[in-house]
């Protein structure tokens, strides 16, 4: 009989004391069956890592899974190998160095699923953040790139094909999540705080005080490129996604706090103007992107974050693609809209 739900976890590092914190959360799940849940876990290949049957047998109420990737691909490849080899009706992630917050967050993700309306369902989370003489708890909305606050119809992902990218060892959630948004009308955002990521100051993340966010926007670049392909592919609507990425990397690169290096500018400047450009033009006049709202959606709710905060460069949004030789929207009142909220 099919599982309702599998949890996948992926990992690599971490020891079977390390990994045993994210399956006990799973296991102290109140008003869950277990009978119709299944625990997934991938090795990605680390053939010092042992988790074996002494493992999985100290929670027998659990009916675990253990699979490893052929080669060390990155955790998109682990999860993928995950979804392959369950039945579940749902799919949802944990990364090994996290956990399960509410004891009763498994039973609401259930009680969505019984509903049987939704290809993905989605949740807020907690990060936390450690100092030197302070811990805190950050709560983070259901929407965003990550991968641990989200359930997954599995045959939703089968029949549109979306699957994570082979090549992506980095920003694979963003990949694989601005593909499935796109190719669903049916979410929904859950009240339940589920999932707590823990502060791992060795994860690819949080390593060297996040400098990953600052470094690696790049690479965030070229996997939406990687997205947007894909998209114009198998889906029409993609061009969404493109203004999204361009709107995302202008107020990423204008943020002062962000201290973004000259060379990774260049770098992320470079893919806008080379790999994105090929689409804006059919993007900023397609008759589905209406360009007032969308503008008005997305730039004034970073320019509320940021601008009025004083945290961003001066340079406006017109100026910016003029200056990387792309096409300013010229549809009536949107260039001055455009360059009112990218000054105020």
């Amino acid at each position: 009989m099919a599982k309702r739900l599998a949890v996948i976890i992926p990992y690599y590092n971490e020891t079977p004391e390390q990994l045993q914190f994210a399956v006990h959360s799973i296991a102290m799940q109140m008003g869950t069956d277990f009978s119709k849940l299944e625990v997934v876990m991938v090795n990605d290949c680390n053939p010092e890592t042992v988790v074996d049957e002494r493992f999985t047998s100290r929670w027998p109420m659990l009916d675990m899974k253990l699979l490893q990737t052929d080669h060390n691909a990155g955790c998109g490849v682990a999860r993928q190998v995950g979804i392959d080899n369950t039945d579940a009706e749902y799919v949802m992630f944990l990364d090994a160095d996290d956990r399960y917050h509410n004891v009763e967050y498994l039973s609401a993700v259930c009680r969505v699923i019984r509903q049987g309306r939704y290809d993905i369902i989605m949740a807020p989370f907690y990060s936390d953040v450690c100092g030197t003489d302070y811990y805190n708890w950050i709560t983070h909305g259901g929407l965003g790139c990550w991968m641990h606050n989200k359930i997954y119809r599995r045959q939703f992902l089968i029949d549109n094909e979306l699957r994570f990218h082979p090549d992506l060892k980095v920003h694979e959630d963003g990949y694989f999540n601005t593909i499935t948004y796109a190719c669903s009308d049916r979410t929904t955002i859950i009240k339940n705080v589920g999932v707590v990521w823990c502060n791992n100051p060795n994860s690819t993340v949080r390593r060297n005080n996040s400098e990953f966010f600052t470094g690696e926007m790049h690479t965030f670049m070229r996997a939406q490129c990687l997205a947007i392909e894909w998209l114009k592919e198998h889906h029409k609507a993609y061009q969404g996604t493109v203004c999204d990425v361009v709107i995302h990397a202008y107020v990423f690169l204008h943020q002062r706090l962000m201290e973004v290096e000259p060379e990774k500018v260049k770098l992320c400047e470079g893919i806008v103007a080379g790999s994105l450009a090929q689409y804006w033009d059919e993007a900023i006049e397609a008759p589905d992107v209406n360009l007032p709202t969308y503008w008005g959606d997305s730039l004034t709710g970073y320019q509320q974050a940021y601008w009025k905060s004083g945290e961003m460069v001066a340079e406006s949004f017109p100026q910016w693609l003029e200056r990387l030789g792309m096409k300013v929207p010229t549809l009536p009142d949107v260039r001055t809209f455009l360059n009112k909220v990218s000054t105020a």
